[in-house]
């Protein structure tokens, strides 16, 4: 994994925490330095994975389930898994959900309303990319 791509995960993390947007420019990145290291032959892209996730993913949008920022980042970050992969790669970020989960419930309940309820998604599904990747 590119120090860059870690980087720009970091990024998305702090949008997504500090304002629950993971921007469109660090999605674009990602993907172009994903398409640049397929091109040097230094990595493989999966597009069967990326279209289950954008497919998936549209309808979850669109039944406002989650929102359209993570399901660009997870079809991104899915470019880099065989479909074969993809459940793990899934079933690591809802794992790394769950804390998030707890963390967020606990800062809404102990100030009273005013931390948001929202969940910064993005940082699970960091998480689940950083563990698949280095598992």
């Amino acid at each position: 994994m590119s120090l860059l791509i870690f980087i720009l995960l970091a990024r998305s993390c702090y949008t997504d925490i500090r304002y629950r947007i993971i921007e469109n420019k660090c999605v674009i990145s990602i993907l172009l330095i994903n398409v640049l290291f397929f091109l040097m032959g230094k990595e493989q892209i999966y597009l069967s994975s990326s279209i289950v996730i954008l497919s998936i993913g549209t309808v979850c949008v669109l039944s406002h389930c989650i929102g359209a920022g993570d399901v660009k980042l997870l079809a991104v970050l899915g470019l880099t898994f065989p479909l074969r992969e993809l459940l793990d790669f899934i079933f690591l970020v809802a794992v790394s959900g769950l804390p998030l989960i707890l963390v967020i419930y606990c800062l809404h309940h102990f100030t009273r309303g005013k931390f948001s309820k929202t969940l910064p998604y993005g940082v699970a599904i960091t998480c689940g990319y950083l563990l698949k990747i280095f598992i």
